[in-house]
């Protein structure tokens, strides 16, 4: 009895193992030919690399009340995951350029000496796919960002107030429209001599807008003289920076970005985008006004998917 009841135990516990080794062949062999359901699930993740031409404009009650205006370079970092229900990115990004005031013609005002004016950013995007709004050829996305942004600035003619520096801390409502323009099938033209052939290619126009909800900017009293108290060492150049300084919550910060993506057999990508951004702070006294216009070329690579 008991050499049967081993028996039947033994051929039990092989039927069981033979049957999980086949569940994992058919697994390993159905892996890259996902359902759609499944495909849903998975994750691509990209870095990506941009630069940009950027044209910005700014005015400081602090300083001046005077537009600068100048034309300047962006570069960025990402780190984006993408899915079809869900997508975040985290982004670095630094920027400078040169301006001139825009000075009326005058025989006694002269135009002033260029500015430079230096941004750093860190930006941190969430969405959420909305199914009320998406199809097969669109996928609409709402979620949030926060963006922190440090400006420095010099402008030697400006003497006392030579430096500005004021930091601006976003909390944004977010929504993204994805549409896909791929070419689905081989098209040929026929002109004349020329007959070039378009195959197949996987292709995206995105716009993106970003709405500051909460919006804090730390500015200065009045001016930038950086006339604080010095006591010898026990003063530190960061608290003796930013003494007269005061953190606000108001104004309001807009960003919107329209970008062409064209994707690559090997899962790359890359695109051209069009970025406008406006931000006012009015400060504890004096407001601060920015808008900036930049055209971007990003390459997306396709790190890993799952």
């Amino acid at each position: 009895m008991n050499e049967i009841v081993k028996c039947a135990l033994l051929t039990l516990l092989m039927s069981v193992r033979s049957r999980a080794i086949s569940q994992e062949d058919r697994l390993i062999t159905n892996k890259d030919n996902l359902q759609p359901a499944e495909e849903i699930k998975l994750s691509n993740y990209y870095t990506l690399l941009s630069a940009g031409l950027t044209h910005p404009l700014f005015r400081d009650f602090a300083t001046s009340p005077l537009f600068y205006d100048g034309l300047g370079i962006n570069l960025n970092a990402s780190w984006l995951r993408r899915a079809e229900n869900r997508e975040r990115i985290f982004m670095i990004d630094f920027g400078i350029s040169g301006h001139a005031a825009r000075v009326p013609k005058s025989d006694f005002i002269q135009p002033g000496a260029m500015a430079i004016f230096g941004t750093f950013s860190l930006f941190y995007q969430q969405l959420w796919k909305l199914e009320v709004l998406s199809n097969s050829k669109n996928n609409t996305k709402i979620g949030g960002a926060v963006v922190l942004t440090q400006h420095v600035r010099a402008n030697p003619s400006l003497q006392n107030n030579t430096m500005g520096l004021e930091n601006f801390s976003n909390l944004m409502a977010t929504v993204q429209w994805t549409r896909d323009v791929s070419r689905t099938q081989t098209k040929q033209l026929n002109l004349w001599l020329i007959k070039p052939v378009f195959k197949p290619v996987k292709r995206d126009l995105r716009i993106l807008f970003n709405l500051g909800v909460l919006n804090f900017n730390y500015r200065p009293g009045y001016a930038y003289t950086y006339d604080s108290e010095i006591q010898g060492m026990e003063t530190s150049p960061v608290t003796w920076a930013f003494s007269n300084y005061k953190w606000s919550l108001n104004g309001y910060r807009f960003r919107t970005q329209v970008e062409y993506v064209k994707y690559l057999p090997n899962g790359n990508a890359r695109s051209w985008s069009y970025l406008w951004e406006s931000a006012h702070a009015p400060g504890k006294h004096e407001p601060f006004q920015m808008a900036s216009h930049r055209i971007q070329y990003t390459i997306y690579f396709h790190t890993k998917k799952r």
